[in-house]
């Protein structure tokens, strides 16, 4: 009967790499394979590693492949020599002990490519592709906890279709002066253009502390940008008309101050359509001439910002609108938000003890999470309007909203879609 899955663990049983070959695993229909070592395994000899490893080759049929802890210092050939020729999704993870990386570029049929844990690289160049036609199917590319990696040599021609890039706890991650593009002018992403590239999703998560500057401009076609916990970046450049950028994610930067545009938002960013700031303490004013007219969906932590989207230029398309890490005790008086606003989440706000019924006018949707000191509601209940009410791990408002005795059940029993739980527990009501 054929198999569709197979996970071999504690590979650090196997001592002679003949006993790898009883697995049989080239002669087995499967579709996805797990090979996994202990992570406290410390090889003897790394020939010998790579010796069972090889041993261990699927069948041509795999398609999703994981190898986690191996120990040896290269890969065996059949990773990369396209004899997986239906290989779509490929994990590595934690092989600390790898000196560099196969030419994975080969594989002409990977859509899914995730590098993990892996200490012993510190750069990346053209081994990593293998030919000119490198990755063509490859779609995301993530990098995460690549502790000692400090280049990367790249061209776009290598990704011809890629859509997603991930780059997550890469902490020495820089670049070269001499290279023809960086992001800024320490970070090196691509050494060409990427004109030819339909990348849609950059995500850059921690580490990456060279990155001062972002420069925008160099991915034209680039649909959503986030930038979290960027510790030194402090602004975002761009000069040109972005025609394709629809989110835009600044989240936990403490040094980020401010953006670099020499025109007005509606110009650069016409299809903008959704804006994050959060926790970018410095960033208290939203660029010189407003925000783009399209955009329906922020998230901010800045008062002064948020009292800014009605005191500047209202933007009538504004609907959702969410507020964390803000340090205020009461949330929001009458006049703050713009009347456009249907849906409001409020978040991980540790000193909010009320809120203002006028300041709720006009909704429909109203979210309260994680907020520890939230007292009650409003005195006057909540707007008639609001037919969507979720309250998560609020404690004292919580049992205030419980059915049927709570002090302010009778303030939201109306309410259509109703969700009131701690985060440990799955209890809707309604």
């Amino acid at each position: 009967m054929p198999m569709h899955f197979g996970e071999l663990k504690n590979l650090r049983n196997i001592s002679n790499p003949l006993d790898a070959l009883e697995a049989n695993l080239k002669n087995k229909l499967l579709v996805k394979l797990e090979l996994k070592w202990k992570s406290d395994h410390i090889a003897d000899d790394p020939r010998k590693e790579k010796e069972i490893l090889q041993n261990l080759q699927p069948s041509k049929h795999l398609e999703g492949l994981s190898i986690w802890n191996y120990n040896g210092t290269e890969f065996p050939s059949w990773v990369f020599d396209n004899s997986l020729s239906n290989l779509v999704f490929l994990k590595l993870k934690d092989c600390k002990y790898c000196l560099c990386l196969p030419p994975l570029g080969l594989l002409s049929s990977l859509k899914t490519l995730e590098i993990a844990g892996l200490d012993g690289i510190v750069s990346i160049g053209t081994e990593f592709y293998g030919s000119n036609s490198s990755f063509e199917s490859l779609e995301r590319l993530e990098f995460h906890n690549m502790k000692e990696w400090e280049e990367w040599e790249c061209k776009t021609t290598s990704f011809p279709c890629l859509r997603r890039l991930y780059v997550d706890r890469c902490p020495k991650l820089k670049g070269h002066h001499s290279k023809k593009l960086v992001v800024s002018d320490e970070f090196i992403i691509t050494g060409n253009s990427m004109e030819t590239s339909p990348l849609e999703t950059l995500h850059i998560d921690g580490g990456c502390d060279s990155l001062i500057i972002f420069r925008l401009d160099f991915f034209p076609k680039l649909l959503s940008l986030e930038l979290r916990n960027c510790q030194n970046i402090r602004r975002i450049s761009q000069e040109y008309a972005h025609n394709h950028l629809l989110n835009l994610r600044i989240y936990d930067c403490p040094e980020f101050k401010s953006f670099l545009f020499p025109k007005p938002m509606q110009i650069l960013f016409p299809s903008l359509i959704g804006l994050q700031i959060t926790k970018c303490p410095q960033v208290e004013l939203f660029p010189d001439g407003g925000l783009p007219l399209d955009i329906y969906d922020m998230s901010l932590s800045c008062l002064k910002l948020i009292a800014s989207l009605r005191e500047n230029d209202p933007n009538t398309c504004l609907e959702s609108l969410s507020i964390e890490n803000l340090d205020v005790e009461c949330f929001p008086d009458e006049v703050l938000l713009p009347r456009s606003l249907t849906s409001l989440q409020i978040r991980r706000c540790p000193n909010l003890k009320k809120m203002h019924f006028k300041g709720l006018c006009h909704l429909s949707s109203l979210t309260l999470e994680r907020c520890p000191s939230l007292q009650c509601l409003p005195a006057e209940g909540l707007p008639k309007s609001i037919s969507s009410l979720t309250i998560w791990d609020c404690p004292l408002l919580k049992e205030r909203c419980r059915n049927p005795d709570g002090e302010d059940w009778t303030k939201i029993a109306h309410i259509q879609k109703l969700d009131v739980r701690s985060l440990d527990e799955s209890h809707v009501q309604n």
